[in-house]
Parts: structure tokens; C-alpha cells; sequence
């Protein structure tokens, strides 16, 4: 439970700073409970809540965010030196992580009993890419490429008909 809450913390990092939670509203979820951290779970478990469903987080819409690390809106307690801490990782630039680690420790997260009961692995960019290049991304590279060929054809008649009628 406490991993599955870091990990959430963490990804709350990650979408903020690219945008996936709108105007730094994780941070400012922080910067609010610093000075009272006993609302801090209610305020997580909210933000968390709308992230497992989209919804509005006060007036703010938020997005539902796929994949389970959000099944649902519980949060744990942090205190203030939990929060400071937090608000020192959120100062950070979190963009440049590679997306795929969040799914590598999403599933390390889990209970190893749950997670093969589940059938839960993470199947990482690599794998993933030898299926789709040669039945999806070659087909339709190679469709493009005859497309091209027919339209660089076509714009070489339309430039002779051009210089013939001149």
C-alpha cells in the first residue's frame, strides 16, 4: 500500500510537469496542506478520486488517468515534514523521465501474488514496438511510400502538361 502510494506520488510529479495536471495543482495541493497536513489525505484522496474516473477537483477538471495506479481515491496521511519534502521533489523537473518506469514500478508495486493472479505485467516500449513495426508501422510506411510515388507522378505530368501548353 505505501509503495502503491509513492508510486502515485511520484506519477502526480511526472503529469504535472508535463502538463497531464493543469497549472501545478498537485504542488499547490502541497503548498495548501503545508501549514495544515492534517488535510492533506482528504485533499489527495480527492485529487486521486478524480484521476481514477476524470472529474473536477474543485473547479479544476482533471483527467482519468488509465492503467490502474489510480483504481481509486485512497490517499495516505503525510505530515509536515512529509510535505516538505514532497514540495522539494515537486521543485524538480520531472518531464525528462522515460513514461515506461512508471509501469515497471507500478508492477513491482504490486503483492507478486496479486499481481500474477491479475495476469498484471508491464510490457515495456521495446516489446511492444517487435509486434507493432512489422504488422502496423511497415504496412503503412510502404502504403506511404506508394502513395508518394503516386503523387510525385502526378505532379510530374501536371509540371510537363504545364511546360508544353507554355
Amino acid at each position: 500500500m505505501v509503495a502503491h502510494f509513492v508510486n502515485r506520488l511520484v506519477f502526480c510529479l511526472f503529469a504535472e510537469d508535463v502538463g497531464m495536471l493543469p497549472d501545478n495543482m498537485f504542488t499547490r495541493m502541497l503548498e495548501r496542506t503545508r501549514p495544515d497536513p492534517e488535510k492533506f489525505e482528504d485533499y489527495a484522496s480527492r485529487l486521486f478520486g478524480a484521476m481514477a474516473t476524470g472529474g473536477d477537483v474543485g473547479f479544476e477538471p482533471v483527467a482519468w488517468f488509465n492503467g490502474g495506479l489510480f483504481d481509486d481515491g485512497t490517499a495516505l496521511p503525510l505530515d509536515r515534514d512529509g510535505i516538505e519534502t514532497a514540495l522539494r521533489a515537486a521543485a524538480l523537473d520531472w518531464s525528462e523521465i522515460d513514461p515506461s518506469i512508471f509501469g515497471t514500478l507500478f508492477e513491482r508495486g504490486l503483492d507478486p501474488d496479486k499481481r500474477s493472479q491479475f495476469g498484471a505485467h508491464y510490457t515495456d516500449r521495446d516489446k511492444i514496438m517487435a509486434i507493432v513495426e512489422p504488422v502496423i508501422v511497415r504496412p503503412l510506411l510502404a502504403e506511404w511510400a506508394a502513395e508518394k510515388e503516386k503523387i510525385a507522378a502526378a505532379i510530374a505530368r501536371e509540371d510537363k502538361a504545364a511546360s508544353s501548353s507554355a
